[in-house]
């Protein structure tokens, strides 16, 4: 026996353990590594979000707008003279000579050519003969006739005529350009004289070496410029300053043919060299286009810029002055003259502040904010909030750079004052109230402004909005209730700006308007956004809006339907259950509709069992009469985890399956604990000497957790206040209000509520609308008499249909339970 005793508290423990599991799946190290993660990880990712707003400086105004400050320099810093430097660089680019190569090999080739030429001529003359032989032989006429006359022959003549006609041609390919008769025969009346050979290379050699261009119009373009004349065979190169008188090929022929008529001993002699001097030039000058840039951009890049020196505490821009050029430079300049920080530094600064800050609010928050209690899951949703819409910042703020730059109209902060920051505030007011919206609205725009560069009119201009969106949606009971609180946001943003227009003077009528509209859109598309959002949420996160509460409290929902038909007596208590909190909650603050919901479901573990309590009994045996009072206890304790895993399959919400965790709290089951006791004691009686091992109070206590929040505290105690007023005898207002003070006495009294935020204030109001409800329901009724025989026919002695007569105690006397049969057997009911 005791073995058996053994294995049934065995099997209690491993009950009570798995329920324990159930409802705290994880240690309390577990839960703090886990969100000790969650915070690093968010700081991590809001950190590079940050960053560039740190590493990036971005100059406070844009051209043309009006400072509205005085800004001096915070140290010496030095601007270039944009001005004067390009004025030096232009200098010195035209100052850079331009590049011209002399080709050496022309004046070389001409004068091997004419040299080849002469010397080739006259070795063909034939030596025997006299000179003057030799050129009537070269010019194809016939010998001197002899001291006896002897007239030539025609094959003579005609063989001198081929003769002459051939050295021409020979003569021509040497030179290389076609010759006159006259000159050819002047050049062979003399031999070919040296002299005149001589006389031809000089010329050429003065005109070669000075130069002669193949394009007068590149040396015109640059007159006043210097030149520098690279010889392309030695390498060498000299510097000449302007003027530059070099001729084209056709000036140094014209000038050629002249100076060669001062050369010759007669006209044909001039007229010759001329001639040959004039054929023989060539342009040996090539402008060098690659090598005069590539020594124009060298003197370019050689110029130092030219800098400004401007002293600490300088006046930069003055106060009421417009943004000029001149002055957005010099702020451009100051700005990137900082001291330099690594971005790894600002980053790690970065992220240590985000997780200090981070954890300050969320610790002061639960310490001093009892409604302040939040998951994991609930840190996790709120930290992917935070990133999305602070990177919507970032691309938001990326976007109003670069349209703002582009656009004369609108400047980059106009397009800010669309962001929807204030759904952040909307969202979490939905899902977790308005307390814990304005704590994350404050850590959301702190890490906003630090975004924006430390802009704290945006800070105070998103706060607010977010502020007034957590009031908009306090009580969010349809899907429109987002979008108007987001138009207030959007008329709250605009008064705002405005005001900011009238305070810093900058009443730009185009620009407010775009401001204000820019604002409006904010709000409205913080509504859309939150819409949109709420529904995915509820999903992904298991959430309870009042919106999914309206659904669930309808009576077509199956888990209520189901609840009606098999345990119809849990129904019916689970409604008045429903009616007593939500009455109650109203007058302490509390969320009404949320309490009347988790009423309507509390007891729904009651489904799997519904005859092991007494409210769906009737008329049957009570069951726990042939059942031990440690396992009737288990069966009692079992309906609430039974409970929570049907609220888990019909995914009630995280909000409702607590309650119904928590709606028992760890209030201990005395019936049965002191039935065991009885037990107990009667076998100790009854067998002497048996060891029996002492019960175990915990073995009949609810597991728990204490209720923690109002709504739970409220099903706590209308659940065991209206359970109770179903023994009365009488249920007067006057008993109703003595039981329900009672309870709430004892239930204080076991501490199941130090645990939620109730006041004792808080209590007598509860008190107070508890008695009223069960008044109402428990009223008397009228009782009406029979009819009297002989009555007038059709007169009925039924009570009216909204009245109901009152119900008979089971603790009454025999004697009246034996008129009640008679009363029956008069209806013909046996």
């Amino acid at each position: 026996m005791d073995k058996e005793k053994r294995e049934q508290d065995k099997h209690k423990s491993a009950l009570r353990n798995s329920l324990q599991k159930l409802l705290l799946p994880c240690s309390m190290e577990d839960v703090f590594c886990r969100k000790s993660l969650l915070l690093l990880a968010t700081s991590l990712i809001i950190a590079f979000l940050l960053t560039p707003s740190f590493t990036v400086e971005n100059t406070p105004y844009r051209l043309g707008e009006i400072a509205d400050k005085n800004i001096k320099a915070r140290h010496d810093f030095l601007i270039e003279d944009e001005q004067a430097t390009a004025k030096r660089r232009e200098e010195a680019v035209k100052q850079a000579p331009t590049v011209y190569d002399l080709d050496e090999g022309v004046e070389r080739q001409a004068l091997n050519r004419l040299e080849i030429a002469f010397q080739s001529m006259r070795d063909s003359l034939p030596p025997s003969l006299t000179p003057g032989l030799n050129r009537d032989l070269l010019l194809g006429r016939a010998l001197e006739p002899p001291l006896v006359s002897v007239a030539p022959s025609p094959l003579e003549i005609t063989d001198a005529a081929q003769f002459a006609s051939q050295r021409k041609k020979d003569l021509e390919g040497l030179f290389g350009f076609p010759m006159t008769d006259d000159v050819f025969e002047d050049l062979a009346a003399h031999n070919f004289d040296e002299g005149v050979q001589l006389r031809v290379s000089q010329l050429l050699k003065a005109y070669f070496e000075a130069g002669i261009v193949t394009n007068k119009a590149w040396l015109l373009q640059g007159q006043g410029e210097n030149l520098v004349i690279r010889k392309t065979g030695s390498h060498e190169e000299y510097l000449l300053p302007p003027p530059h008188t070099f001729p084209d090929v056709d000036e140094a022929r014209k000038f050629a043919r002249m100076q060669a008529m001062e050369q010759g001993k007669d006209v044909k002699e001039m007229m010759t060299i001329a001639y040959l001097v004039s054929h023989f030039l060539q342009p040996n000058m090539v402008f060098n286009l690659e090598e005069t840039q590539a020594r124009r951009e060298q003197a370019y890049a050689s110029v130092k810029p030219a800098f400004i020196k401007l002293m600490r505490n300088e006046m930069l821009v003055r106060e009421g002055q417009r943004i000029g050029p001149e002055e957005l430079l010099k702020l451009k300049v100051h700005e990137q003259g900082k001291p330099s920080r690594h971005w790894s530094l600002i980053f790690l600064s970065l992220f240590v502040f985000i997780c200090l800050s981070t954890w300050v609010f969320v610790h002061v928050a639960r310490l001093h904010l009892p409604s302040f209690r939040m998951d994991m899951q609930d840190f996790i949703f709120l930290g992917i909030m935070l990133i999305f819409l602070l990177s919507l910042g970032r691309f938001s703020l990326w976007l109003a750079d670069t349209i703002g730059e582009g656009s004369p109209h609108l400047v980059g902060k106009t397009l800010l004052y669309s962001l929807p920051l204030s759904a952040g505030a909307m969202i979490a007011s939905i899902f977790f109230g308005v307390n814990v919206a304005l704590i994350f609205s404050l850590l959301m725009n702190l890490f906003a402004a630090m975004l924006f560069g430390k802009d704290f009119g945006l800070f105070f201009y998103f706060l607010i909005g977010c502020f007034v969106a957590a009031h908009g949606v306090s009580s969010c009971r349809n899907r429109m209730v987002p979008i108007k609180a987001g138009l207030y946001v959007g008329c709250v943003n605009i008064v705002l700006i405005l005001l900011t227009a009238f305070l810093q003077e900058q009443m730009v009528f185009f620009r407010v308007i775009m401001n204000a509209f820019f604002g409006l859109s904010g709000g409205i598309f913080a509504g859309i956004l939150v819409t949109g959002i709420t529904p995915l949420a509820e999903m992904a996160f298991g959430y309870t809006t009042d919106i999914k509460l309206l659904e669930l409290a309808t009576m077509d929902q199956p888990l209520l339907q189901e609840l009606m038909v098999q345990a119809p007596g849990t129904y019916h208590h689970s409604i008045i259950v429903g009616n007593m909190v939500e009455a109650s909650a109203k007058s302490i603050g509390a969320n009404s509709l949320m309490a009347k919901v988790a009423a309507y479901y509390h007891d729904i573990g009651k489904i799997r069992k519904p005859l092991y309590f007494i409210e769906n009994q009737f008329d049957c045996e009570n069951r726990h009469e042939k059942l031990a009072p440690s396992m009737s206890s288990l069966i009692l304790i079992s309906h609430v985890k039974e409970g929570v895993e049907l609220a888990r399959q019909h995914r009630l919400g995280k909000d409702i399956i607590d309650i119904i965790s928590q709606h028992h709290g760890k209030s201990f089951i005395s019936f049965f604990y002191k039935k065991a006791i009885e037990a107990r004691e009667k076998k100790l009686q009854a067998v002497k000497g048996i060891d029996l091992p002492p019960i175990n109070a915990d073995d009949y206590r609810y597991p728990g957790p204490k209720p923690q929040t109002k709504e739970a505290s409220l099903v706590m105690l209308a659940d065991v206040v209206e359970a109770a007023c179903r023994s009365l005898n009488d249920p007067t207002p006057a008993r109703i209000q003595g039981l329900v003070n009672r309870l709430i006495n004892n239930i204080f009294s076991d501490g199941q509520l130090e645990e939620c935020e109730l006041t004792l204030k808080d209590l007598h109001q509860i008190a107070k609308h508890f008695n009223h409800v069960l008044a109402t329901v428990h009223h008397k009724r009228i009782d009406y008499p029979a009819g009297a025989p002989g009555e007038i026919k059709g007169k009925t002695d039924a009570p009216d249909s909204g009245q109901r007569e009152p119900k008979q105690d089971r603790d009454k006397s025999g004697a009246t339970r034996e008129d009640g049969r008679t009363d029956l057997k008069r209806l013909g009911i046996h």
